[in-house]
């Protein structure tokens, strides 16, 4: 295998020349992964929270705040150094920290979206065959099962296939779904003026105060947009440069998300489901809503092979002695009979989408925000990419065992203070919520207990190659 695979594959860093992706291809790439089906069920599980015209404001402001926070957190150094995410999460948690970070954040969480996005894709095969067959959909049924499996072995196909694949499906799907989403809000204006769908209402609203009821819609596309912290930085790596890392986040899955998520909002509130596999047979006639249901359940196979790669690649990286000799293929084939059995075990994963998407934020925020603070304030942008390779204590970034206390510290911190403000399975909250939300506040408060704590207990001591630790740890060594 020559340099330039094995290093996509998450081995060694990438260098420019390397690199697969310049603006708009990694433009292109956003856009897939974030206009996949979950863009329309986070709108339409806005409409049982907002109205129409709540709910757009809460879809650009969350998004946008979201996106533009993972980015700086992950992107643009992703895209300095070329190097695989979780690899360089040890200048953060420690070698060992990172691998604990890696499991939660990146093996569970991955594992549910599959499972989510591989459900839509058997319900929309579904819906579609009943729109032709004149039957009422089954979303339930055995053979969706059957169908989810399908879906996910695609999936790990494109992805056996390498980043050369996942590119080439990326700029063909991603133009074409954008089209397919001004298509479904013509639909929608065909019918009904534009005064009309704005003056829409929400199907439900879960408290009195309308206040509040709109924060809560801006908690989870604020949510929304953290949940790609695990993937973005290992998709960066393969861009150009740091401009080309994050800009096109913004543009990419800003843009995309926030149109999915309108399209689902409208769509759900004007034909009362929230679940656009649902819905969307209501919207062309017999054939069309066919066709549309059928190109939608295969545009979740862009976002499931985006999140499978960078999953694999940190899997490789943060546990390469364990899988040295598994070659990349069967090493995706692995990875995949997982979501399978959770499929099985958990099969209410995918109506509880909402309690899933909020406990991602309430991990992904504090995160975000030590990741922040370590990079730009600590470091000042500056890593020893060689120590981010070198194994055990003669690493400067092996902390204390292995585990930079202060950063695992700071991520519960943040973890209990979300759930404090605002609880991810009951939605109850404090008074404060409305104008801190949960995921600013756990991101702002993750970042300044580990500054504090860095300050205090890390970089005194000569830990983590800090610029003001750097002579010290040389000296001892």
């Amino acid at each position: 295998m020559d340099y330039a695979i094995e290093a996509e594959r998450g081995r060694a860093p990438l260098p420019p020349s390397k690199r697969l992706w310049g603006f708009w291809e990694y433009t292109w790439a956003n856009a897939a992964l974030a206009i996949a089906t979950w863009g329309f069920l986070i709108g339409g599980s806005l409409a049982l929270v907002v109205d129409v015209k709540s709910g757009l404001v809460a879809i650009v402001l969350g998004n946008v705040l979201g996106v533009l926070l993972v980015g700086l957190a992950v992107s643009v150094s992703a895209g300095k150094y070329g190097t695989e995410q979780y690899t360089f999460m040890r200048s953060v948690f420690g070698h060992n920290g990172s691998r604990v970070i890696y499991t939660v954040a990146m093996i569970l969480l991955t594992v549910g979206w599959l499972v989510v996005l591989g459900t839509m894709f058997g319900r929309s095969i579904d819906s579609a065959i009943s729109v032709v067959s004149d039957r009422d959909p089954d979303p339930n049924a055995p053979y969706i099962y059957v169908i989810t499996i399908i879906a996910i072995a695609l999936t790990a196909y494109i992805v056996a296939k390498g980043p050369t694949s996942i590119k080439l499906f990326n700029v063909i799907v991603a133009p074409a779904l954008i089209l397919v989403m001004g298509f479904m809000i013509w639909l929608f204006l065909s019918d009904t003026s534009l005064s009309e769908l704005l003056a829409l209402d929400a199907l439900a609203r879960p408290f009195d105060s309308n206040a509040v009821n709109f924060m809560i819609a801006v908690e989870i596309n604020i949510a929304a947009g953290f949940s790609w912290w695990p993937y973005i930085g290992n998709l960066s790596r393969i861009t150009k440069n740091e401009r080309t890392a994050f800009w096109p986040n913004l543009i990419g899955i800003g843009f995309a998300a926030s149109l999915g998520e309108a399209v689902g909002l409208i769509g759900a509130i004007k034909y009362g489901n929230a679940d656009p596999t649902q819905w969307m047979a209501e919207t062309g006639g017999l054939w069309l809503s066919a066709i549309v249901l059928v190109f939608i359940a295969f545009a979740n196979i862009t976002s499931m092979a985006n999140i499978l790669y960078t999953a694999v690649v940190g899997l490789r990286q943060m546990f390469g002695a364990l899988f040295k000799n598994v070659s990349w293929e069967w090493l995706v084939t692995g990875f995949c009979i997982v979501p399978v059995i959770v499929m099985f075990a958990i099969p209410g994963l995918y109506d509880g989408f909402m309690t899933f998407l909020v406990w991602t934020a309430a991990i992904y925020s504090a995160l975000t925000g030590i990741m922040l603070v370590d990079y730009f304030l600590l470091r000042r942008q500056r890593v020893d990419l060689k120590h981010l390779f070198i194994e055990g204590k003669s690493s400067i970034y092996y902390f204390t065992g292995g585990y930079n206390i202060a950063a695992m510290a700071a991520t519960v911190s943040g973890i209990v203070i979300f759930t404090v403000t605002f609880n991810p399975l009951t939605f109850e909250h404090t008074g404060y919520f409305r104008y801190t939300t949960a995921s600013l506040l756990a991101a702002v408060a993750a970042g300044l207990i580990y500054w504090a704590m860095s300050a205090l207990f890390v970089v005194p001591r000569g830990l983590g190659g800090y610029p003001t630790s750097r002579a010290k740890t040389l000296t001892r060594s």
